[in-house]
């Protein structure tokens, strides 16, 4: 999947050159109102002069979209990012769990917190087509809030240490609708990447989600003037090929003393396959052109996804007596369901080709 991504990110790249040195060539018949740094007046008068041609293929060139939106839509940037995490796991498999006090619906754990990181984005046009390649990382401690053994939620709160990385591709058609409004439907690939270490204090629990994603949605872009643009947009879909890889405790290891109550365990790598549940993304944005070919944003994400719980195994603690083995218990682990939430507050520049 890797290298279906990394594929998926050198044609958007290949694209981009060709489509910067093919507005450089007269020979393409590209009109001069396609380049986002011309005015206003330059593409009209294009658009009047392109109108009285015979170019056949006139109609594909994104004539008529506001220079000002194209400007933000051709643009190398860097922003720094604060993501607010707010994740649980909740029991909703009619099974009663002493963790959560027999309650299928309670959170059985919680990771809440800021982390700080930045997001790398290159878009391009190439004809109506819009393209973005986007690349994430955020990193910082959030709060674990959990149960000791046997106890209920919130008798554990400690400090999780997280990553989080995420890779995006979109690919759109852009539609303009007034001479400063244009919106673009598109479809979007994704990989994102939770590295989840030392949970709730412990060194020795660390779990690795992942999972990919698939959506569509509709971007919204406004030109206000031509060197300031705002954005919207929504995005729905669904999460698949979703895991989660980790150095857990091992119960098939698990020891317990009847007499004194001590458990005994080692831990183990374990891989829990997760059920595909929908996501879905709200954006909001500004962009100003400040000099010359250099932009300032920022804008704002909302995205929530869930996770669907694992299958159910069976595993067996054996029960010893001062010592001497007594029997086994047999009992069942999973992967619960659980639900993300994420709020991302960016601030960038860019810089527009």
């Amino acid at each position: 999947m890797k290298k279906i991504l990394f594929l998926i990110i050198s044609i958007m790249l290949i694209f981009s050159a060709v489509n910067v040195y093919a507005q450089t060539m007269s020979k393409y018949g590209y009109p001069e109102g396609y380049k986002p740094n011309k005015t206003v007046n330059a593409l009209q008068n294009t658009t009047q002069n392109n109108s009285n041609s015979n170019n056949s293929n006139y109609g594909l060139f994104p004539h008529n979209i506001n220079p000002a939106i194209l400007s933000v839509n051709n643009m190398l940037s860097v922003s720094y990012s604060d993501l607010g995490l707010n994740y649980g796991e909740y029991a909703n498999n009619g099974y009663s769990l002493s963790l959560n006090g027999g309650s299928p619906d309670k959170y059985l754990d919680t990771e809440n917190g800021f982390l700080n990181g930045f997001k790398i984005s290159l878009s391009n046009t190439f004809y109506h087509f819009y393209n973005e390649a986007n690349f994430s990382y955020y990193s910082g401690n959030d709060t674990y809030t959990g149960a000791k053994q046997g106890g209920t939620f919130g008798s554990l709160i400690n400090t999780t240490n997280s990553k989080i990385y995420n890779f995006n591709y979109k690919l759109g058609y852009m539609i303009p609708v007034t001479d400063n409004f244009v919106i673009t439907p598109y479809g979007e690939l994704g990989w994102h990447i939770w590295k989840r270490d030392n949970i709730g204090g412990n060194n020795g629990q660390n779990e690795h989600y992942s999972n990919w994603i698939a959506m569509i949605g509709i971007l919204g872009q406004y030109a206000f003037t031509p060197k300031l643009v705002g954005d919207v947009g929504f995005s729905y879909g669904t999460t698949f090929d979703a895991q989660v890889q980790g150095n857990e405790i091992d119960m098939t290891s698990e020891n317990y003393n009847t007499l004194t109550g001590a458990r005994s365990y080692s831990y183990a790598n374990t891989t829990w396959g997760l059920g595909a549940k929908s996501i879905y993304d709200i954006t909001a944005g500004l962009d100003y052109k400040f000099y010359g070919n250099f932009n300032i944003f920022g804008n704002v994400k909302y995205e929530r996804f869930k996770y669907g719980q694992s299958s159910i195994y069976t595993y067996i603690t054996n029960l010893y007596q001062d010592g001497i083995y007594v029997g086994y218990q047999s009992s069942e682990n999973w992967e619960p369901n659980s639900v993300t939430n994420e709020i991302i507050y960016s601030i960038g520049i860019g810089y527009s080709f």
